[in-house]
């Protein structure tokens, strides 16, 4: 892979790619400092040793050390500065090695939402890309290895093998967020009050007028709950009540037969029609559409999860 290019440019998966057939390019890098750049693929990069300076799309530069390691989505610009025995295993990929209806994709988050929607749910607006990882127990570095040597060695079945390793990298990064993210409200160091509000809509998410409900069980002013709990955890009461309401209401497309208009009642939601519109603009697609999705790619996801 050529360095020795001015800021601003573009590193194409044809230059890099050995095989005509290639959809996937894994390699060692002694890395040296590098302008920034954009991709016409998807990178997942595992640090080996060394340490660098690593910037993302023009913001403040993040440390990056042995251990780390970070998927840079397909057109992003990044950099590397202030290298030092900085070495990576870099595996390039195009979007069609997860699944071939992926062809032409250009956003991470849409393979995600295709590819692993029982679990995208759990994260509509938090997506493994452009972030920074740790691997604390070496696991993704024993994947990232056996990726790379699958790709060295092109065994029969090699293809598949590396889907399977990057199926798990990537679920592993899903489960890591999710853990951030449905951390107890205990240990978020949230007030009283919102403590209380979690727990309750937690609780009685299916009711039709629960933010209220609390309200008045707790003595508490809508307006004052309202403002703490944005205040605390970045959402609305409201917000966060229509996520506890979507993921019931995945669990149910994916772990009941009940009809839509069931699960929508189910989980607090007496228009039908509202039900939908909510679930097509934070899912993307329909119910319908990801019952059949979930139900169809539930055996690859299960797999891939139980890999070790």
């Amino acid at each position: 892979m050529s360095r020795e290019k001015q800021n601003g440019y573009t590193i194409t998966f044809e230059e890099n790619k050995k095989e005509r057939e290639d959809q996937f390019v894994v390699c060692s890098y002694a890395q040296k400092d590098i302008g920034s750049h954009r991709h016409d693929f998807f990178e997942l990069a595992y640090v080996t040793g060394g340490r660098a300076e690593h910037a993302l799309d023009g913001g403040v530069q993040i440390p990056v050390c042995q251990g780390d390691y970070f998927i840079i989505d397909y057109g992003s610009m990044h950099r590397y500065s202030g290298s030092r025995d900085f070495t990576l295993i870099n595996c390039l990929f195009l979007p069609e090695v997860i699944d071939q209806t992926l062809a032409g994709t250009e956003s991470f988050d849409e393979i995600l939402r295709v590819s692993m929607v029982r679990y995208y749910r759990r994260l509509p607006d938090l997506v493994p890309v452009n972030r920074i990882f740790h691997d604390d127990d070496g696991e993704i570095r024993a994947c990232i290895e056996k990726m790379k040597w699958e790709y060295e060695n092109k065994a029969i079945g090699y293809q598949e093998i590396f889907r399977c390793q990057l199926s798990e990298i990537l679920i592993r990064m899903v489960r890591n967020i999710v853990s951030e993210r449905e951390a107890p409200a205990e240990r978020m160091h949230y007030s009283g009050p919102v403590r209380d509000a979690i727990a309750y809509l937690g609780k009685h998410y299916a009711k039709q007028s629960v933010i209220g409900d609390f309200c008045g069980t707790y003595h508490y002013s809508r307006q004052y709950i309202s403002r703490r709990f944005h205040q605390e955890t970045g959402r609305t009461a409201m917000k966060y009540l229509q996520d506890i309401r979507l993921e019931k209401s995945c669990e149910l497309l994916v772990g009941s037969d009940l009809q839509i208009q069931e699960i929508a009642a189910a989980v607090g939601y007496e228009d039908l029609k509202y039900f939908g519109q909510l679930f097509k603009q934070t899912l993307k697609m329909t119910p319908g559409a990801y019952r059949r999705l979930a139900n169809g790619s539930a055996e690859c996801g299960e797999s891939a999860g139980r890999s070790r």
